[in-house]
C-alpha cells in the first residue's frame, strides 16, 4: 500500500510518468507535421540558403505542433503539458550525446539533423508552455494540490448525494383527539357503574325522604 500511499495519506503523484508520456506524444506530433508538412513547405517557403530554409521550416512547424501539444493544458492535472517539453528537452540532450559519440562526417550530420529538427520545437514548446503554466499557478494557487484519500472519498460521496433527487416531504397525519381514560366498570356497565355503594345509599335515601314528603303534602 505504501507504493500507491505516502505518509501523510495522499495518493503518490504519477505526473513523472505523466510528463513521459506527455514527451513521447510530443515527439510524435512534431514528427508527423515535419512528415506531412516538410514537401508542402519546401514547395511554398524557399530562400537561397539551405540553412535558412530548414530554419524557417522547423520554426513554421514548431509553432504549429506547440499550438496542438498545448491542449494539454486541458488535463486536470496542469503540469503535464510544461513537463512534457522538459522531457522533450531532455530527449534533445540525449539526442546530441549520441550525435557527439559518432566520429567525423556522422558526427557533424547528425549535428546538423538535430540541430535543424529538434532544436526549434524545444525552444519554442518550453517558451510558450511555462509562461502558460505559471500564469494559470498565480490564477489558481491551489491548483496542484494533493488532497488525501480520505478527502477524495468525502468529495466522491458529496459529488454522488448531489446527484440523487431529494427525497418527497412526508405529510402530517391529521390529529386524532385523545379520549379521556374511561375506568373498566364505567366501560362495561355504563356511567353508573363507577358510583361507590355509599354514595348509591345516600341517593336512595334521598329519593325515599322525597316521597315522604310528597305523601305527607
Amino acid at each position: 500500500m505504501a507504493f500507491f500511499i505516502d505518509k501523510n495519506g495522499r495518493r503518490k503523484s504519477p505526473v513523472a510518468l505523466a510528463a513521459f508520456g506527455a514527451a513521447v506524444a510530443y515527439l510524435a506530433v512534431f514528427g508527423l507535421l515535419y512528415a506531412f508538412l516538410a514537401e508542402p513547405l519546401y514547395n511554398t517557403v524557399r530562400f537561397e540558403s539551405v540553412f535558412a530554409t530548414n530554419a524557417v521550416h522547423s520554426l513554421i512547424v514548431a509553432v504549429c505542433g506547440t499550438a496542438v501539444c498545448c491542449l494539454f493544458f486541458l488535463l486536470p492535472d496542469k503540469r503535464v503539458a510544461p513537463y512534457g517539453f522538459a522531457g522533450l528537452a531532455v530527449a534533445l540532450g540525449m539526442f546530441y550525446a549520441a550525435s557527439m559519440l559518432q566520429e567525423g562526417l556522422a558526427r557533424q550530420n547528425l549535428l546538423y539533423l538535430v540541430t535543424s529538427y529538434g532544436l526549434a520545437p524545444v525552444l519554442v514548446g518550453n517558451a510558450v508552455a511555462w509562461p502558460i503554466y505559471w500564469r494559470m499557478k498565480r490564477a489558481r494557487p491551489d491548483m496542484n494540490q494533493r488532497k488525501t484519500v480520505a478527502q477524495e472519498l468525502r468529495q466522491a460521496i458529496e459529488k454522488q448525494n448531489a446527484k440523487k433527487p431529494p427525497a418527497p416531504e412526508k405529510t402530517p397525519a391529521p390529529e386524532t383527539p385523545s379520549q379521556p381514560d374511561i375506568p373498566p366498570e364505567e366501560a362495561l356497565f355504563g356511567p353508573e357503574a363507577g358510583v361507590s355503594p355509599r354514595a348509591a345509599r345516600s341517593a336512595q335515601e334521598e329519593a325515599m325522604l322525597l316521597y315522604e314528603d310528597e305523601d305527607e303534602g
